[in-house]
């Protein structure tokens, strides 16, 4: 595997993961990072039958730091045995662990021991705190991926995880968040990421990121005085560059779907003229010309399938 795009469990980022299958044919090429937000509902383990469908690998990880808002603290061990045996009947995942300062790495050794796990996914976002624990993780675990955040101090651990696996992947955070949607209009073009060219150079198995969402989660929504729609795509030298196209009447919060519909005329104008025919764009241009209103929801998900879509299809032409 070689692109691993990180989403949580929120409802429009797993549709979009079920409407990824619809062009994934090479399943060698993506392996998607679930991080559930929420208890197991109708909508993941819809999204989770897809996957396995299509023959799609993914990452599932069993220890979700979002999460531990939803339940209480008790309860958490009890979800995490739960999520194992519902992930029993899933030949095509690698099961996943969030590895920072605060997670206890033997309640971890312990959960894998207890349910035999194999070919784990470690995604690193900061060292852990406890060296001997980690030590301990490594030696007595079946490794398949190391997926380290962009980070000096994680990266330094490098070294350590190259005897216990030596296919090391590379996550970033490319995503230029700004307090306000209106901010996007200065600049409303901007560099993304080259990763998909470097990636090998710089002595990686593969590359993630956060899509066109970026690291930090709310699960708060709220009407947005201005509507900004961020679209990924490649310039003539190939690297990853990212639109951010925005409503014009931002006065106040009424009418969303006037102000869809005003980034929408931007947006399609641009995907026209830079002939752009990823089955987001498909849809994007669909809604323009029916005049509906999915939901800002759906046009997150527009974003994050484009996105996706994009690296898969230059990744596929590479290999």
């Amino acid at each position: 595997m070689i692109y691993f795009p990180y989403l949580r469990g929120k409802q429009y980022e797993l549709i979009a993961l079920r409407d990824m299958c619809e062009f994934t044919t090479n399943n060698l090429i993506l392996s998607p990072i679930i991080e559930p937000v929420k208890k197991f509902s109708t909508t993941l383990s819809k999204t989770l039958s897809c996957l396995k469908e299509h023959g799609v690998n993914f990452n599932f990880i069993f220890n979700p730091q979002e999460l531990k808002g939803e339940i209480q603290s008790k309860d958490y061990d009890q979800y995490m045995v739960d999520a194992m045996e519902v992930m029993d009947g899933y030949g095509n995942y690698q099961p996943a662990f969030l590895i920072n300062e605060h997670v206890n790495i033997p309640s971890i050794i312990n959960s894998i021991n207890t349910h035999q796990l194999r070919n784990i996914s470690l995604i690193i976002t900061q060292p852990p705190n406890n060296e001997n624990d980690f030590n301990q993780l490594l030696r007595s675990t079946s490794i398949s991926y190391a997926i380290l955040q962009d980070d000096s101090s994680v990266r330094r651990l490098s070294r350590k995880l190259r005897p216990a696996c030596n296919k090391l992947i590379f996550l970033a955070d490319r995503f230029n968040l700004k307090a306000r949607n209106v901010e996007y209009e200065n600049p409303d073009d901007e560099f993304f990421s080259d990763d998909h060219l470097f990636y090998e150079d710089e002595g990686y198995s593969g590359f993630s990121d956060y899509l066109t969402i970026g690291n930090s989660y709310t699960d708060s929504g709220f009407l947005p005085y201005a509507v900004a729609i961020h679209l990924t795509y490649f310039d003539e030298g190939k690297n990853l560059r990212v639109h951010h196209f925005v409503s014009d009447s931002n006065d106040d919060n009424s009418d969303v779907p006037g102000k869809v519909s005003e980034a929408l005329v931007k947006l399609v104008s641009f995907i026209n003229n830079q002939n752009m025919h990823t089955i987001a764009c498909e849809q994007f241009r669909t809604i323009f010309q029916t005049g509906s209103y999915p939901g800002l929801g759906s046009i997150k998900k527009l974003s994050m399938l484009n996105h996706i879509e994009l690296i898969y299809k230059y990744l596929t032409e590479q290999k």
